[in-house]
């Protein structure tokens, strides 16, 4: 299973490479802005998917 921070550097070199075949870019501030947020939204679904995954064994572990 693939960690966060490994789901993220797999993800921006993604969105690297999509944004250098998209061609020029007009404001660098804002493509970095799209690149974060899209970075981060990914993180917090790998999270969720992650605790959703965890969830039961933990509930289990607590009854234990």
């Amino acid at each position: 299973m693939a960690s966060s921070e490994e789901v993220s550097v797999h993800e921006l070199g993604r969105l690297w490479d999509e944004g250098m075949a998209s061609g020029s870019s007009f404001d660098g501030n804002q493509a970095f802005a799209r690149i974060k947020s899209k970075l981060d939204a990914k993180v917090v679904e790998t999270r969720v998917a992650m605790t959703r995954r965890l969830q039961p064994e933990a509930e289990a572990m607590k009854r234990k």
